[in-house]
């Protein structure tokens, strides 16, 4: 049978290995709502996906989405690249500084805003 268990199998297509899903950056929330004026309890619900700038180990590109409006569309977001194919789901996107805390965030999708209050 040949299984080599012990070998890892090596795929062309595989890009460098991307952070999961995760909960927004304090920074990024935190901007989202004293900046943008966004209603904290929508905030913190979202997700976020980042992945290392070129050229930087404190900086981050970042993309926030909502995980349960990406569900009900049927896509599940592995990385920072899975937005790429359905950016109709970015809410925000930009760069995060994780050493200074400095956020660059612009709005994105205006089709899918927070709730009415």
């Amino acid at each position: 049978m040949g299984w080599k268990f012990w070998e890892k199998a090596t795929d062309d297509k595989a890009g460098p290995k991307l952070p999961k899903p995760r909960e927004l950056p304090s920074g990024v929330g935190r901007y989202l709502v004293v900046n943008l004026k966004h209603d904290p309890d929508w905030v913190w619900s979202l997700r976020s996906v980042s992945r290392p700038l070129e050229g930087s180990k404190s900086r981050l590109e970042v993309r926030v989405y909502d995980d349960v409006l990406s569900r009900e569309a049927g896509v599940v977001v592995k990385n920072y690249l899975t937005l790429d194919d359905h950016p109709e789901l970015i809410l925000f996107d930009g760069v995060y500084d994780k050493t200074t805390w400095k956020v660059e965030i612009a709005e994105r999708s205006q089709a899918m805003r927070q709730p009415a209050a």
